[in-house]
């Protein structure tokens, strides 16, 4: 994308026109998140193939940063493919996987305060293609922990199937259950 209008903040090179609130979500401490994250996996990316699938459409990025700063107060979220690319957002050049960036972006701005509320961050993963990107996922969530110091086990990955019921409602209102995907040593063994 070329906007005429970078900027570049611990690494990352955001290459999206400034629109309100951007500043909201990519915080210093943000954006040095997602680097390591993008430091850290981009090999196992290109090495599983994944990453070079660009965004199909041109939401633009005022709504990638508007979807982010106005997320309902869930604690799961279904991040984009790991296989896509977010074109806006570089690290030395490489753009970053749109997965990494909605996994990154909601685990940094949210998990304390799930935590806090006496819930868990889960994220929703049901175009996983195979167990090499499940594995993948899984040290995501426990380099994420780690970065961002929380419990080991906090992150946990599902797949929400509707119309199930005695489950709670997802955001649409539809009756949802959640079923783990994958479990961790020390995770915890009751879904929030």
């Amino acid at each position: 994308m070329n906007t005429g209008q970078t900027i570049t903040i611990n690494g990352i090179t955001l290459a999206g026109p400034t629109v309100p609130r951007q500043n909201e979500l990519f915080t210093g401490a943000a954006l040095e998140f997602l680097a390591v994250l993008h430091r850290e996996f981009a090999p196992r990316l290109i090495e599983l193939g994944l990453g070079s699938e660009t965004p199909r459409s041109s939401s633009g990025w005022q709504a990638l940063v508007q979807r982010h700063l106005t997320e309902p107060p869930s604690s799961f979220i279904s991040p984009r493919r790991l296989s896509r690319s977010e074109e806006r957002i570089l690290c030395n050049g490489s753009a970053l996987s749109a997965g990494i960036v909605d996994f990154g972006l909601h685990i940094h701005r949210n998990a304390r305060r799930l935590l806090w509320e006496g819930r868990a961050p889960f994220v929703s993963l049901p175009g996983t293609e195979g167990e090499e990107e499940l594995q993948l996922w899984q040290e995501l969530f426990v380099r994420a922990e780690e970065l961002m110091d929380l419990p080991e086990g906090t992150i946990r990955a599902i797949h929400l199937r509707p119309g199930e019921p005695d489950m709670d409602d997802d955001e649409d209102g539809q009756a949802c259950s959640a079923a783990v995907l994958m479990t961790r040593p020390g995770a915890r063994a009751k879904v929030a």
